[in-house]
């Protein structure tokens, strides 16, 4: 299996929490830091978040404050409480960590690791793009050690999240989204196609309580915002994990229909923040049209298991 050198670019955020959790717990990653931006919550928010899950964890990461507005410098008016909870990790009322972020930027981050690393730099993107397009406007010559960008963002044959067109991470900053899309870096685009295939439901959920210690009740905890968020739809009684399943593509490709071809984001207009894209052999770009979301789901419950479990006997 290969051995994935990765920048996580996040803003914790429910779902971000336990996507880094799963990472931490991935063998083939080799996670070279978290990096923030603003989206689900404040820059300070989600920076903060990031700095209690590592320390409550132990993850042994460096946490690198990004982006508080976006790419062409507009701020947020209006951050998604009603999902994440005003503080981002669903109001628990965590206490403030005591680990502080590193002292360069998100985008200086992204620019020293990637000058730095005799291997090529794969980053995975859950949030807005705004911290790799600095990253790359200040920097063009890193582009060529970069050795993909998976993102969990986008909408393609369903409706947006935000609009009828657009997905809420690409929607804040689709300046941004079309910066890396135009940037000739490979793009491996994990959007609402597949990742409302995979959702958890509460009795999964009950059950990662009960198995995973700490973890299963800090993701309990969390998870209860986005609960009644999704409770509130009328869809189900769970939720999809998105940010999880667009790591897990980057893994186990194997386990989504995925076309190759050329994306591009709409910036203007009543379709701003669409992702357009055209299906072409040889493309540069590729897009996760579906996913299997059973086989994600024993792929996730394995790997956490083995992580922060006392079960280790399952295999992913």
């Amino acid at each position: 299996m290969d051995r994935y050198k990765l920048i996580f670019d996040t803003d914790p955020g429910i779902d971000d929490a336990v996507a880094l959790l799963l990472l931490h717990a991935m063998p083939s990653v080799d996670l070279q830091g978290i990096t923030t931006v603003f989206g689900n919550a404040s820059i300070e928010d989600c920076t903060r978040n990031a700095l209690y899950i590592c320390e409550r964890f132990g993850l042994p990461y460096g946490v690198f404050q990004g982006a508080g507005v976006s790419f062409l410098g507009a701020e947020e008016e209006d951050y998604p409480d009603f999902v994440h909870g005003r503080d981002g990790l669903g109001d628990v009322g965590f206490s403030p960590p005591s680990r502080l972020p590193a002292k360069i930027s998100a985008a200086d981050f992204i620019v020293q690791a990637a000058r730095m690393s005799s291997d090529p730099i794969e980053i995975l993107a859950v949030g807005r793009m705004t911290n790799i397009a600095r990253a790359f406007e200040i920097a063009p010559d890193i582009k060529s050690k970069i050795r993909r960008v998976v993102m969990m963002g986008g909408a393609v044959g369903v409706a947006g999240n935000v609009t009828e067109w657009a997905e809420a991470n690409i929607y804040g900053d689709p300046e941004a989204a079309d910066h890396i899309f135009m940037s000739d870096v490979p793009v491996l685009m994990v959007g609402l196609d597949a990742t409302l295939m995979h959702q958890i439901s509460r009795t999964q959920l009950a059950t990662l309580t009960d198995d995973l210690g700490d973890a299963g009740e800090f993701i309990w905890q969390i998870k209860q915002h986005y609960l009644n968020f999704y409770a509130s739809k009328g869809v189900f009684d769970g939720f999809p994990i998105h940010d999880a399943t667009a790591a897990l593509a980057m893994i186990f490709p194997d386990d989504f229909e995925i076309a190759e071809g050329d994306l591009r984001c709409v910036t203007a207009g009543d379709q701003r923040g669409r992702t357009i894209f055209s299906e072409r052999h040889g493309g540069h770009h590729q897009v996760a049209l579906s996913a299997q979301g059973t086989t994600l789901w024993r792929r996730f419950n394995a790997l956490m298991h083995a992580q922060f479990g006392v079960d280790s006997s399952k295999t992913v």
